[in-house]
Formats: structure tokens, C-alpha cells, sequence
């Protein structure tokens, strides 16, 4: 039996056949180049002789795709998911005196309030600062009396402290002090006759 009669019908088949796994297994190409506008461009044909050209590699998937998702499926049960506890962030804020307010107090009284979203204990206080100076010790209260506080611009700012360290600020404000005079007197008690 003559073989060139039995392989000559499968001629155009086995062509078919072998070019259609070499342009499988081959990488493709992308052109990218930039026009007069500077807009980037993507295609698979260079469109200008200046398109650089990016090479990409075509990878073969085998064997059976349920079997791979079923795998899939396998490996995302046995992941733990640990989820923490989120942490609030501890914040301190001003209620009063507002920024920019200006205070009309002959004595030099200024009264300040602040609240926190933190528990005040005997780590975590609160101190003022004026000035850029802390005013007193650290406590446990959000609510201050400062008194013959000279005229004029002052800076407010409250912290939170833990251990002798700042764990938050509050913003700083301005207050403008008014007073009728700078050495104010306090009126005197009437004496009875």
C-alpha cells in the first residue's frame, strides 16, 4: 500500500494543524507610543514608526478547569481570616473659648472646656498650655480658670498625657484677652459699720 496516498488528504489538515499550535505557543505584541496631545495609546499593530514595541508571553492553561476552581476553593477555605479589634484613635478638642473669640474680663478670667473621646484616669490627663507653656499639672478634669491673664493675643491648646508623653492635641486656637486696664484692681469688700 502506497503511504503518499493515505497522508495526501491529510496534507492541508496536518498544516492546519501544526500552525495553529505554533501561533499558540508564540508571544504576541503590543505597540504603545504617545501622540501630539500626550495621550498614551495601546494597539497591536505599530501605528507610528516610533511605537515601542512590549512583548508578551501567551502561557498555556492545562487540565481541568473545575478541578482548578474546585483547588481554588480548597486553599481560600483554609486561609484564617484574624480580624483586630480597630483602634480608636484618641482625640481632644476645645469647646470653649471658640478660635478667634474675643474675651471681655477686667479680672483676666479666662474659663476653658474641652472634651475627649478618651477615659481620663491616673495614666491618661489632660493638661493647658498658654502660650505655648503648660499651665499647671496634668489632670483628670477637662475644664480650667485661668485668672489675671494679661491683655492681649493668647494661644490655647489642650493635650492628653500618658505615661509623661503627648498622645493627642487638640488644635491650637487664638482668644483675644480685653481688659480695661492692666493693673485692675479688685473691688474691696464693704466692711459692715
Amino acid at each position: 500500500m502506497k503511504l503518499s496516498r493515505f497522508f495526501k488528504p491529510l496534507g492541508p489538515v496536518l498544516i492546519t494543524l501544526i500552525w495553529t499550535a505554533a501561533s499558540s505557543a508564540q508571544a504576541s505584541t503590543i505597540y504603545s507610543w504617545t501622540d501630539e496631545n500626550g495621550v498614551v495609546h495601546f494597539t497591536d499593530q505599530p501605528q507610528t514608526p516610533d511605537a515601542t514595541a512590549y512583548p508578551l508571553s501567551v502561557t498555556e492553561v492545562s487540565g481541568n478547569i473545575e478541578q482548578t476552581a474546585d483547588t481554588i476553593a480548597t486553599q481560600a477555605a483554609d486561609v484564617a481570616v484574624v480580624k483586630e479589634p480597630a483602634k480608636t484613635i484618641t482625640t481632644v478638642s476645645l469647646v470653649s473659648p471658640m478660635h478667634e473669640q474675643t474675651i471681655r474680663n477686667n479680672e483676666g478670667i479666662i474659663n476653658i472646656h474641652a472634651v475627649t473621646n478618651s477615659k481620663l484616669n491616673n495614666q491618661t490627663q489632660a493638661q493647658l498650655v498658654l502660650d505655648g507653656v503648660v499651665k499647671g499639672d496634668p489632670q483628670t478634669e477637662l475644664t480650667w480658670t485661668l485668672d489675671n491673664v494679661d491683655r492681649g493675643s493668647h494661644q490655647l491648646q489642650i493635650q492628653l498625657v500618658k505615661g509623661g508623653k503627648v498622645i493627642a492635641s487638640s488644635d491650637s486656637i487664638t482668644v483675644y484677652l480685653h481688659r480695661a486696664t492692666v493693673k485692675a484692681n479688685k473691688p474691696k469688700p464693704v466692711q459692715p459699720r
